[in-house]
């Protein structure tokens, strides 16, 4: 029988390593000579309070995509370790993901490279799913998606762990007029310097609950004239691609991740933004009302929307990327070759999009709900 490390956290915050009889699910971890003699904590088959043999840190777990991915591992009975810079309200969602014992949370500075590698001194994967989606004044693009990723894949290999798998973005090419794209590019080749066999996932524009897609064009009903489109959203193919997939194939990229490999993560059709846009509001019960702005006055706009003192809700870089088409590259594995059957945006698109209706339409039950699909760029 292999030997299992079980992680566990004192109340001052340091790790002590306890080790567990079991098999080892993931990979063998080197023997060690148990510290303790009365007790041994359960070890199941899967499951929120067994221990599946996975000590995963991920970076940027408080995030959108994070929230799914710790619950996943949570599931089948992983410990996770949770990096966070802010407070606790940061996390607080995040713990009843796993059983007790099992979520654990320390503060960390990305810039720090002490702090970065203690976050993985005792974990056999890292998953990092830090990103931006503009610059601020403290970390701008590359400081954030590049020397972050080298950061963390060094750190990475420094302390031996055997999975390091990298969120990175479709699209993404040092050649792209996007800043954020090309920042994503140059982080995927500063991730191999430091770390070969890291796995990439690039996934598209991601919807699901609390995204920045769906959401964020059905709050556009709220504009006297509509929302306005680049040539109308008929130049622009997007192939968006639902949460939980994603999720799925982070943490199968832990068991059947080809090592060194990129897995492009993007739905089973693909749509004019025209049409996508369209079926959001049919969806929202609501009227689907739009415009026509030529590309340099909206540039304009999203100019000005960059002077604002908080959050901007739109950049020059979100709207390029806004109406940049979806193009996978040939060759590259996708979601099936990871174990994951891509969901079709007309299956789970309700479970986002139900909330943005009104109160007279929201209470229509789901088996009365009219058939209604979007239109594939290629039907």
């Amino acid at each position: 029988m292999a030997t299992r490390r079980l992680i566990l956290a004192k109340p001052s915050g340091i790790f002590s390593v306890w080790t567990v009889q079991g098999r080892c699910s993931v990979c063998s971890i080197s023997n060690q000579k148990k510290n303790y003699s009365s007790y041994e904590p359960k070890v199941g088959k899967g499951g929120r309070s067994s221990f599946s043999g996975v000590v995963a840190t991920v970076f940027g777990a408080t995030g959108f995509l994070g929230r799914y991915v710790v619950n996943r591992l949570g599931r089948v009975g992983s410990q996770v370790v949770i990096p966070y810079r802010g407070n606790e309200y940061d996390y607080n969602q995040l713990k009843v993901m796993g059983d007790l014992g099992q979520l654990l949370f320390f503060e960390y500075h990305l810039q720090d490279t002490n702090s970065v590698a203690d976050m993985m001194k005792h974990s056999n994967v890292v998953i990092n799913l830090i990103g931006k989606n503009f610059p601020t004044r403290n970390f701008s693009f590359d400081e954030c998606h590049v020397e972050g990723a080298r950061t963390i894949a060094r750190a990475a290999k420094q302390a031996g762990v055997q999975r390091l798998i990298h969120v990175s973005a479709l699209n993404a090419s040092e050649d792209s007029l996007s800043h954020f794209l090309q920042s994503k590019a140059r982080g995927e080749k500063a991730l191999r310097e430091e770390f070969p066999d890291a796995i990439i996932l690039r996934p598209s524009d991601i919807y699901g609950h609390e995204d920045k897609f769906f959401n964020y064009y059905s709050y556009f009903r709220n504009i006297p004239l509509g929302i306005p489109l680049i040539d109308g959203g008929m130049n622009t193919r997007k192939r968006p691609v639902f949460v939980v997939d994603v999720a799925k194939a982070a943490v199968n990229a832990i068991y059947d991740g080809k090592l060194g490999s990129t897995y492009e993560l993007f739905g089973p059709k693909e749509y004019f933004l025209y049409d996508l846009l369209d079926y959001i509001y049919r969806m929202n019960r609501r009227k689907f009302r739009h415009y026509t702005l030529p590309r340099p006055l909206y540039n304009i706009v999203a100019w000005a929307a960059e002077q604002s003192i908080f959050d901007p809700r739109l950049t020059r870089d979100m709207l390029f990327r806004q109406f940049n088409t979806d193009v996978p590259t040939d060759g590259l594995p996708m979601l099936e070759d990871i174990g994951v059957e891509p969901t079709a945006v007309d299956t789970a698109a309700i479970t986002v999009l139900r909330r943005h209706r009104d109160l007279w339409t929201f209470e229509e039950a789901l088996d009365e709900e009219e058939i209604c699909k979007p239109t594939s760029a290629y039907s």
